[in-house]
């Protein structure tokens, strides 16, 4: 899992973490007739979801074209135990 695209699921948590410090963020403004802030969270929360799938594309491919029958073998059989 320690990928170089991993770095795309830290860009969300480094936007919501410096939230109260950006001044054009947290203030008495409005973005789209909602408060400043909520707008932010808002964009991030997609943002998220864009970063997670960014990691789960890159890092599953990855992954698959290093699995041997072995690993494959027993995914199959976790998936059958698990449907």
């Amino acid at each position: 899992m320690r990928s170089p695209h991993v770095l795309w699921a830290v860009v969300p948590v480094v936007a919501f973490l410096s939230t109260p410090f950006l001044p054009f963020v947290n203030g008495p403004h409005l973005w789209l007739g909602i408060p400043s802030v909520l707008a932010w969270c808002l964009f991030w929360t997609a943002g998220t979801t864009v970063s997670l799938a960014l990691v789960e594309h890159f890092v599953h491919h990855a992954d698959e074209a290093e699995d041997g029958d072995d690993d494959r073998a027993a995914r199959d059989a976790y998936e059958e135990v698990a449907a």
